[in-house]
């Protein structure tokens, strides 16, 4: 299993982890977990954190619960009014959402720094 959890990338490890715990994380065992399972070296243990963190900040999959602990937004309930705003309101959760994903996606574009930290659209990091 560590080998398939390798080959995914961060952001969705930290979401299937999340979904099968069923509960709130403290985002530093949750970047802690990914990182480890994803076996990044040591020294970019720092790098990798704060562009995981960063992801997750964007995605619109999670929801900060306060003090630190991230859960997932679908455990978040809906609340439903019974109007006519219902349309309205459909279309700008989808635009938030498709923003969200823009920023998502231009954030995860590789940089300069090489942390061995994959993303969706990286290439595997080559060391000599």
């Amino acid at each position: 299993m560590v080998e398939a959890e390798k080959s995914v990338a961060g952001i969705d490890l930290a979401y299937q982890i999340l979904k099968q715990r069923k509960t709130d994380i403290y985002f530093r065992d949750l970047l802690t977990e990914v990182l480890t399972a994803k076996k990044v070296a040591p020294y970019l243990m720092t790098q990798a954190m704060a562009e995981l963190h960063t992801q997750i900040n964007m995605d619109s999959r999670f929801a900060f619960k306060g003090k630190g602990f991230w859960g997932l937004t679908e455990w978040i309930p809906l609340a439903r009014t019974a109007s006519r705003s219902d349309d309205v309101s459909t279309g700008v959760v989808e635009e938030v959402v498709e923003i969200r994903r823009t920023k998502l996606q231009e954030v995860q574009q590789p940089d300069e720094i090489d942390t061995g930290f994959q993303g969706d659209n990286d290439e595997p990091a080559q060391h000599d």
